[in-house]
């Protein structure tokens, strides 16, 4: 320091021209060091580089901080007038552990490390000083990695509000989508439609029947009145009747059908009154006495005589890339076998990645065309009717939110859980399927899929074991604070 002014270690600076014996001898830093001045905003100190001097800081604020190998600044602490840094490289002989800048304009004195090694040696108050600093910022850091471990558990943790992040923007967004979508369906199929469609016992209908007094339409897909249907029965497929509604009513004019002719539809099932949204459509055009099986949707198959054929599964329908990529999953089953494999934090990456295509591929096309994904839905035969619609409006969403939440490392194990969970469901439907021999396709992009079969349930067993892994060992490549960051999280 210069020969006029004496400071202080770690307290306020000693007027310049203040006599020797005025400042404690123990702690007096006496005509040594350098006075220099640095500019507002100046680097003082880099991190990194080797230790050489020691600074004391007269007038002026400096700002301590840190810089990750991704550029991620972490400032530490602000000192003042009488406080000084540097110290801890110059005792451990480390290069700087963090750097300065000037706060504002700031004189500081420099002082090297020959001189402050004399310092210490004359100063045995000094020097116990700084050890007394060094120690509080110890503890301090201490406490600082406690709080960044806890913060990183929790940020591993699956909380409820994760959950219901996810699912909240499934919902808000499947909502509004399908208020400005043109192929917009309701809610609820039928909600709010008085109901005037006269319901007839399975014994009445079997009687009219015998007696040749009813014409009998089955209102369910082709493949399905394909496998087994009434005797004699004609099929009007209500998903088409729009577009075949002269074809039928040619038909009906071929069976001599007149408005007051007694006609039984049947086809309902849990998941969807078709024999309901023909009839109303027969009633519409003019068909006054029409009817549905009242009771058991599926008794008519023990009651009446019926024509059946060997289930014969749907022509397959490719659906591009998406399609290859599905075959991917199936390696999982040898990767999960090598233990070095299955807990690498890489593979979990390829596997979010991987995941987060196919989700979003299959979520784009039903987005679009919900009317399309609802009849899949109900072709399945699992879910109640008032369910379907929302079901076919909302799941796309969630595929969608939770793909891109895998693929952008957002809450990925909360993602890989909806993620997992949708497959458990759709092997279910899968097994369900195949087990009743119901001749369709998957589903999986709108009307385009492929048969259900056990292939399909190995293919979604493979997606559901890289949802596993991802849920414990991913670790990589996440969005923080400062952006994308591609860093190990180590807890």
């Amino acid at each position: 320091m210069a020969a006029a002014e004496k400071t202080t270690a770690g307290g306020p600076a000693v007027p310049a021209g203040t006599p020797a014996a005025a400042c404690p001898i123990a702690l007096t830093i006496c005509e040594i060091g350098v006075e220099k001045t640095f500019a507002k905003g100046t680097l003082i100190v880099r991190q990194g580089d080797l230790p050489d001097n020691f600074y004391v800081i007269r007038q002026g604020r400096v700002k301590i901080f840190r810089l990750s190998p991704e550029g991620i600044r972490t400032d530490l602490t602000e000192l003042g007038a009488g406080s000084y840094f540097g110290e801890l490289a110059i005792v451990t002989g480390q290069p700087r552990t963090a750097s300065v800048e000037a706060a504002e304009d700031t004189v500081l004195t420099e002082i090297s490390r020959e001189e402050f090694d004399r310092l210490l040696d004359d100063n045995p108050p000094l020097a116990r000083q700084i050890i007394k600093q060094l120690s509080e910022w110890l503890v301090g850091a201490d406490k600082r990695l406690e709080q960044e471990t806890v913060h990183q558990v929790k940020v591993r943790e699956v909380s409820w509000f994760d959950f219901i992040l996810i699912g909240g923007l499934s919902i808000v967004f499947a909502l509004i989508f399908n208020f400005y979508n043109d192929n917009q369906i309701p809610l609820i199929q039928g909600w709010g439609r008085a109901e005037t469609i006269k319901e007839i016992t399975l014994q009445e209908a079997l009687a009219k029947y015998q007696a040749g007094e009813l014409i009998v339409i089955d209102a369910r897909k082709d493949s399905f009145f394909q496998q087994k249907h009434i005797k004699g029965a004609e099929n009007f497929q209500v998903v088409f009747f729009d577009l075949m509604v002269p074809m039928f009513q040619f038909r009906l004019e071929q069976r001599q059908a007149t408005p007051e002719t007694p006609i039984l539809i049947y086809g309902g099932t849990l998941s969807r009154r078709f024999d309901l949204d023909l009839a109303h459509a027969l009633k519409d055009l003019g068909y006054e006495n029409v009817m549905v099986l009242a009771g058991d949707y599926t008794a008519w198959e023990k009651a009446f005589p019926v024509e059946e054929k060997p289930a014969k599964p749907p022509m397959p329908m490719e659906f591009g890339l998406v399609g290859l990529l599905e075959w991917i999953p199936v390696s999982i089953f040898v990767l999960i076998l090598i233990p070095p494999v299955r807990r690498s934090p890489y593979l979990a990456i390829f596997c979010r990645v991987l995941l987060g295509v196919i989700f979003i591929q299959f979520a784009l096309s039903k987005i679009m065309r919900p009317a399309v994904f609802a009849l899949n839905v109900v072709e399945y035969q699992m879910m109640p009717a008032w369910g379907v619609n929302l079901w076919a409006l909302i799941l796309p969403w969630g595929e969608l939110v939770a793909g891109l939440f895998l693929i952008l490392g957002i809450r990925t194990r909360t993602a890989a859980i909806f993620i997992g969970g949708m497959n458990v469901i759709f092997m279910v439907g899968l097994v369900n399927a195949i087990l009743n021999q119901y001749p369709i396709n998957c589903g999986c992009v709108g009307e385009v899929g492929e048969p259900v079969n056990w292939w399909k349930v190995l293919k979604n067993a493979g997606m559901l074991l890289m949802a596993v892994q991802i849920y414990f060992y991913d670790r990589l490549f996440v969005l923080d604070r400062g952006g994308f960051i591609w860093r190990e999280r180590k807890i």
